[in-house]
């Protein structure tokens, strides 16, 4: 939260911009951490998931060309996204950042139930369950000219310092010209004397030079082994979706569109009452659980 409000110091942030920032729920992390500890139940297991951490953002292409009223929409979206999945009230700190590489909001919410549990995994606890909340945040934002990343995308991202340690091998001078191998250069030439470059200056100067015309070679060669890295994965990510669309079509086969439309219709029904069954047994069983430790009390 400290990183969020600026209230410690963050490397890759710009202080100039920092001012456009905005603070949503909270102004500061002593008010966010008050708002944090008045929803936190008094009992709770010492494991338990205090909070959830959201990056909510679109790649930079897009908020170049966005206009002012559609960046607005964007954020307002997204806070409103977690309000319907969490609730209001679980919000403690939502920071739009723009004075980093590109703008983003960084929200912090307490996963509460409505039965006031704390339980991570009854919001985000299985890879169904996020890929289903990637799916539902790009259906808000689709109409802002977003649209959803590949679902099953086997592609991976490197971290920062990844990135910052490719640059730096990129730029770190591969030649090193020893003084007693060059002539040095005439400064200044007198009636009486002459002055000229020491070895030590000499060095600098061509290691300077050598540098500065091979850096940018340099560096995109180092970041080249990233590249093959995530063409394949792309290509990964591809064979994956036309062999699913391969099995999918095979199903189909020899099928009318109306008889595909009929299908599709019967299979989303099953669906909807599968998740309903399963909701109202997690239900019958947190009941009797309830149950069960009501009668242990009693006697």
């Amino acid at each position: 939260m400290q990183h969020c409000y600026r209230e410690r110091e963050t490397h890759n942030a710009d202080q100039k911009r920092t001012p456009d920032n905005q603070h949503l729920v909270a102004k500061s992390t002593d008010e966010a951490m008050g708002k944090l500890r008045a929803l936190l139940p008094e009992k709770r297991r010492k494991d338990a998931v205090l909070a959830v951490e959201y990056v909510m953002t679109a790649s930079p292409e897009w908020f170049a060309t966005a206009t002012p009223e559609q960046e607005k929409a964007f954020f307002q979206r997204s806070v409103q996204w977690l309000a319907d999945k969490y609730g209001a009230d679980r919000i403690i700190t939502a920071s739009i950042h723009r004075d980093e590489a590109t703008p983003h909001l960084s929200a912090f919410v307490v996963p509460l139930t409505k039965d006031r549990r704390l339980s991570a995994k009854e919001f985000i606890g299985s890879r169904d369950k996020m890929r289903a909340d990637q799916t539902s945040y790009a259906g808000r934002v689709a109409d802002l000219g977003l649209e959803r990343g590949i679902e099953g995308s086997k592609a991976t991202h490197q971290t920062i310092q990844q990135h910052y340690a490719a640059i730096n091998r990129g730029t770190k001078p591969l030649a090193i010209i020893a003084p007693k191998e060059v002539e040095p250069r005439v400064l200044r030439k007198g009636l009486f004397s002459t002055d000229v470059e020491t070895p030590e200056a000499i060095a600098e100067r061509l290691t300077k030079s050598v540098s500065e015309e091979l850096s940018g070679t340099i560096a995109a060669a180092s970041t080249a082994l990233q590249e093959r890295r995530r063409a394949k994965e792309m290509q990964d990510t591809a064979n994956d979706l036309r062999k699913r669309l391969e099995t999918l079509q095979g199903a189909f086969k020899g099928l009318t569109k109306d008889q595909v439309t009929q299908v599709l219709r019967v299979a989303m029904t099953y669906q909807m009452e599968n998740a309903k069954s399963k909701q109202q047994r997690k239900a019958v069983g947190r009941e009797n659980g309830r149950s069960t430790s009501d009668r242990g009390r009693s006697r």
